[in-house]
């Protein structure tokens, strides 16, 4: 097993020493560990692309689309496909790396609402970028 590899078998008692470390000790062990992995001069750029915006009934309080503000941001139908991938290439052609796009909702529901999506991140995969999303509430199966 290469050391210096991601793992993903922790135990329930390695995840509670980390917990319970100081958190200036545990943010200078996640920067040793970024180091391993990444060039230090070198940033990635990602782009963020709201393709549902508006409408959502959750209250984080970070989010300014949260049921808590009263902002102006109107609740709109899931951007259609096309247009998504248009913002990709755009941020791309900006610099950006990785593509990531956020939902104004609780949960994506299964059917068109999710295969969308799915098409998103394909065709946002087939430029060569990286895709990440933020949907709310997944099923085991949508993850």
């Amino acid at each position: 097993m290469n050391a210096h590899a991601p793992r993903h078998d922790w135990t329930t008692d390695e995840v509670l020493a980390l917990y319970e470390q100081p958190l200036l000790a545990l943010v200078d062990q996640a920067r040793r560990v970024h180091a391993q992995h990444h060039d230090p001069t070198k940033v990635q750029l990602a782009t963020l692309a709201n393709v549902k915006p508006g409408g959502c009934p959750e209250d984080c309080s970070y989010c300014p689309q949260a049921a808590r503000y009263a902002t102006e941001v109107r609740s709109e139908p899931l951007l259609p496909v096309d247009e998504v991938v248009a913002q990709a290439r755009r941020a791309q052609a900006a610099g950006a790396s990785r593509f990531c796009m956020g939902a104004a909702w609780r949960k994506v529901r299964d059917g068109e609402q999710f295969d969308r999506v799915l098409e998103m991140v394909r065709g946002v995969r087939a430029l060569g970028m990286e895709a990440c999303c933020t949907l709310g509430m997944l099923t085991e199966d949508q993850a």
